[in-house]
């Protein structure tokens, strides 16, 4: 069977090697994202011939989901994949695959797979420019919108994120769980950005929190897919700041201009959010596939 281990911090450079090339914008081919969600999501990786395979387990340790391996041997280590599942439980499912990987994957083993679509799993992928500059008919909505937060609110401003300012944006953060009813103390996603902060310096972490009357209301945090892609990982608000959202969202953007693309991730299949995610244009909604075997 192929050996799977939890992701640990000083494995994160030495994997992120195998998702250097130019089709890599999907927020699964984030590394430190996977190591913050490494517990959450159970996510842990093998080698297999210069090639690694990242996994999705069950509490049980079992794996529910292969992802599509990446490095010199991809087929030999679909091969071995294929093998570890029949030995461990049988369950083979390929799963995150995008359309290249699915074309890849079907070029492989031709026949093999049924594709189910997990539309909770795409990613909504914008350019930079769109977002920092807002321009045209298609965000006329979202300038009035900024327009409106600003002459509402007099006293504001934005700060980029710095030691000085992390407490602000953990801040937000808490309270925005206390507007969902959600414990802080025990929220994952809490733990998840208490760590992103305390490892800004090392992995190219940027974010910003953004302030009315002093008070912080709201809060970002990305970290780099790759040279020309951004990854979004956290967007905080206060509810009670109509327009909040997308204030942060466009100063952010500002600062990000030297990425072609920014990607804001999934919507989880929550619609509320997916509309939210659509309103800004996406030029790239970024497919995921599930790859089931057929039956015989």
């Amino acid at each position: 069977m192929l050996s799977f281990k939890k992701i640990e911090q000083s494995d994160i450079n030495e994997l992120k090697k195998y998702y250097d090339y130019d089709e890599c914008m999907g927020c699964d081919t984030n590394l430190l994202n996977a190591y913050l969600w490494r517990n959450e999501y159970n996510i842990k990786f093998a080698f297999y011939d210069d090639t690694i395979v990242k996994v999705y387990c069950n509490p049980d340790e079992s794996v529910w989901g292969y992802c599509m391996p990446t490095g010199k041997n991809i087929k030999g280590a679909l091969e071995e994949v294929f093998k570890d599942a029949e030995e461990r439980n049988g369950n083979l499912q390929i799963v995150m695959l995008t359309n290249g990987n699915r074309a890849m994957l079907e070029t492989m083993f031709p026949g093999k797979f049924d594709y189910v679509r997990s539309p909770e799993n795409q990613d909504y992928i914008y350019t930079s420019r769109d977002l920092a500059t807002l321009a045209g008919k298609r965000f006329h909505a979202k300038r009035n919108h900024i327009s409106k937060f600003y002459r509402t609110y007099t006293d504001t401003r934005f700060e980029t994120l710095s030691d000085s300012n992390i407490t602000d944006a953990l801040t937000v953060a808490k309270l925005w769980c206390a507007e969902n009813d959600t414990d802080p103390e025990a929220s994952s996603e809490i733990t998840a950005i208490r760590e992103m902060c305390d490892l800004k310096d090392e992995y190219n972490v940027k974010g910003a929190v953004l302030y009315v009357d002093s008070k912080p209301v709201a809060m970002t945090l990305g970290s780099e897919i790759s040279p020309k892609v951004y990854d979004i990982n956290f967007e905080k608000a206060l509810r009670e700041y109509d327009g909040v959202y997308a204030v942060i969202n466009n100063e952010f953007a500002k600062t990000l201009t030297q990425y072609e693309y920014i990607n804001r991730e999934e919507d989880m299949g929550l619609e509320g959010l997916k509309k939210s995610k659509l309103s800004y244009n996406p030029v790239i909604i970024l497919d995921r596939w599930n790859a089931i075997p057929k039956k015989r």
